[in-house]
């Protein structure tokens, strides 16, 4: 079963297809039924798996990360398998997006947790997440399909365990923030040039491409001029994310 990428959905059923090609008709409205329906399950989910996780010990607390660790790692592999053995993988299929890079992330937390690596978790993982499920790229696809089925439980595993990082005691401070720019920023950095060496997008830095309103952006501001949007969104992104933290803990410590 190889794909022909030169026509809609590249020949295959529609279990197989990928929102870089999809076949015209099979997709679903963003915020209709079936976007709400997979949110709301999702959100009962994440939070019913909260209400376990705060009540095993460290032991089990431990093991069950590792489970939703091993998932966001499975996840990537089996997807890459089926992307290679249907003819459908490109350069652009790298984990290389902000999403992918989580599986990363939560991994090297895991195994070496800080209070640097909690901040890159959250910072990263928890509007990456949000603005994923809430723009998904992947409503072009029907509703029985592997890549969608996937995009929605790969989001919902990085929203999960950023939240258990709160169970676990960990609050936000900007002193932590500051130390992850600087893993945050080298990524960055690295992803931005390699995207304009391969003429991919990842991170959505060339050319924001399957996201309306980057590309919109990129029609005003132009390939370059856009990106000057990402700092802005970022700091009132990660002022909402961390300043009401840091403003309690300072109250806190000033009427001690």
């Amino acid at each position: 079963m190889k794909a022909d990428m030169n026509i809609p959905g590249g020949g295959l059923p529609p279990f197989w297809q990928i929102a870089e090609n999809p076949a015209p008709g099979l997709g679903w409205p963003k915020y209709g039924l079936i976007h709400w329906a997979w949110l709301f399950a999702g959100a009962v989910t994440i939070f019913l798996l909260l209400m376990l996780y705060r009540k095993l010990s460290p032991k089990s607390r431990k093991i069950m990360a590792w489970l939703v660790v091993s998932i966001q790692l499975l996840n990537e592999l089996d997807t890459q398998v089926m992307l290679i053995s249907t003819g459908q993988w490109t350069i652009s299929d790298l984990p290389l997006h902000m999403c992918s890079l989580t599986e990363i992330v939560f991994l090297i937390h895991i195994i070496h947790p800080s209070r640097m690596m909690s901040a890159i978790v959250y910072a990263i993982a928890f509007p990456s997440a949000i603005l994923g499920l809430f723009l998904p790229t992947w409503s072009v696809l029907p509703l029985w399909n592997f890549a969608a089925i996937h995009s929605f439980v790969f989001h919902f595993t990085m929203i999960l365990y950023s939240l258990m990082l709160f169970v676990d005691g960990y609050r936000p401070r900007l002193a932590d923030l500051k130390k992850a720019l600087v893993p945050i920023l080298a990524v960055s950095a690295a992803v931005f040039i390699f995207n304009k060496i391969a003429g991919t997008d990842f991170m959505y830095t060339n050319g924001g491409k399957g996201v309306g309103f980057l590309e919109a952006l990129v029609g005003v501001l132009g390939n370059y001029g856009y990106l000057i949007i990402f700092p802005a969104l970022l700091v009132v992104i990660w002022g909402v994310m961390f300043l009401p933290f840091e403003i309690y803990e300072r109250r806190k410590k000033d009427t001690q």
